[in-house]
């Protein structure tokens, strides 16, 4: 009878071993897998929902693209990409749920970040406490400040911004600006560094007026505006106000030229404003299909194959984001945070479908656009301007 009760331990702690060592990998998802082999999961927080989809789409499309291209080639060092996706809508608490859902229980080793600057200063802390990879699509000045772990994939709204002024004032030979903009960081940044370079160009800003992201009418500040001299307005904001701006510029009556940011040559922007938008000038991310390079040109004839529709400056950035993700972790030679983050900052003059990189610090992406909307495009090139 002992004898029979100690056989049955030893089996019980036999079974318990192999249930345990069978369970062991890199994470649960890849159990009985070796790390050499098992696949490297890569996040992404974005706009699965709410209106704000109409950037989170052009995010995910990019994303997958390129995942899909380095996975059929074999993906890094002969391990596939797993890509994981979280929704952060477009409010902070979703984007900080997301983030911590794709740490804590997705265990990626690097993380694809949403558009939105205001979600970015929100779920800061965690990738710093966290200390992972992540790439940046919010193009706020101030966002990369004591981020050692952030990487921008845009050009940020310094250049942009200052590129917008010295248009309206030496391009249109407007002196008297009128500044609109979201109440949000993204906005209220803008405004500040629109504000500064008109002054040291020799402007005069005759107006400034906000507003909130859920605006419908926007008619009171485009007559402020009109009523206090402005001759050019230019505009910091998101697609829904931007395209409101727009319509309700013409139906008032005022038709103001308008220089809007980069959400402003959107495609679901331009197609909510109709033909208010014709005549509008955007200073933003380079568009692909206004580069000439038989390498982007070819590049967007597949993304529109691909999704029966032209990319914009979000797919563009996001497929670069992957490819130079994928670069870092070869150079690396790994998947540990520091060494993917150190090999990021190695990146230079990364010829890229939305923009050239070099990551001499968290900024990668150092040229804009001057373009104009015509015949419901996006699609008049005016200049590019180099950082």
């Amino acid at each position: 009878m002992q004898r029979k009760t100690v056989k049955s331990f030893s089996l019980a702690i036999a079974t318990l071993l192999i249930v345990s060592l069978s369970g062991c990998g890199s994470n649960g998802s890849n159990s009985g897998v070796s790390a050499d082999k098992a696949p490297i999961r890569i996040g992404q927080a974005t706009a699965l929902t709410s209106e704000y989809t109409v950037v989170g789409q052009y995010l995910s499309n990019g994303t997958k693209m390129a995942v899909d291209e380095i996975n059929a080639a074999g993906g890094i060092s002969g391990r596939k990409i797993q890509l994981v996706q979280e929704d952060s809508a477009n409010t902070n608490p979703a984007a900080v749920n997301a983030i911590n859902k794709l740490i804590d229980s997705d265990n990626v080793v690097a993380i694809m970040g949403p558009d939105l600057s205001t979600q970015n200063f929100a779920v800061a802390p965690i990738i710093n406490k966290a200390k992972i990879p992540f790439t940046v699509q919010g193009t706020n000045a101030k966002l990369l400040d004591g981020n050692s772990w952030f990487f921008r994939l845009r050009p940020d709204d310094g250049l942009a911004a200052k590129t917008a002024a010295k248009f309206a004032i030496e391009g249109l030979k407007k002196k008297k600006i009128g500044v609109t903009h979201d109440s949000d960081e993204f906005g209220v940044g803008g405004r500040d560094l629109i504000v500064k370079a008109v002054q040291d160009l020799g402007g005069t800003v005759v107006g400034e007026e906000s507003y909130n992201s859920n605006d419908k009418d926007l008619t009171a500040i485009l007559t402020n505006i009109k009523n206090k001299g402005a001759e050019v307005i230019i505009d910091w904001g998101h697609p829904s106000q931007s395209a409101t701006l727009q319509r309700q510029n013409k139906q008032l009556g005022i038709n103001l030229p308008i220089i809007g940011s980069p959400g402003m040559g959107m495609p679901a922007t331009i197609q909510l404003a109709g033909d208010a938008a014709n005549g509008t000038y955007v200073v933003g991310d380079p568009v692909p299909s206004l580069n000439p390079d038989p390498k982007v040109q070819a590049w967007v004839k597949k993304y529109t194959d691909l999704y029966k529709a032209a990319p914009d400056f979000h797919s563009a950035s996001a497929y670069d984001g992957i490819y130079m993700l994928k670069m870092a972790i070869e150079k690396a030679g790994s998947t540990d945070a520091t060494a993917i983050q150190k090999a990021l900052l190695t990146i230079k003059d990364y010829q890229g479908m939305g923009n050239t990189f070099t990551f001499t610090d968290g900024n990668g992406a150092h040229m804009v656009m001057i373009t104009q909307i015509e015949n419901g495009q996006n699609n008049k090139l005016i200049q590019t301007v180099k950082l």
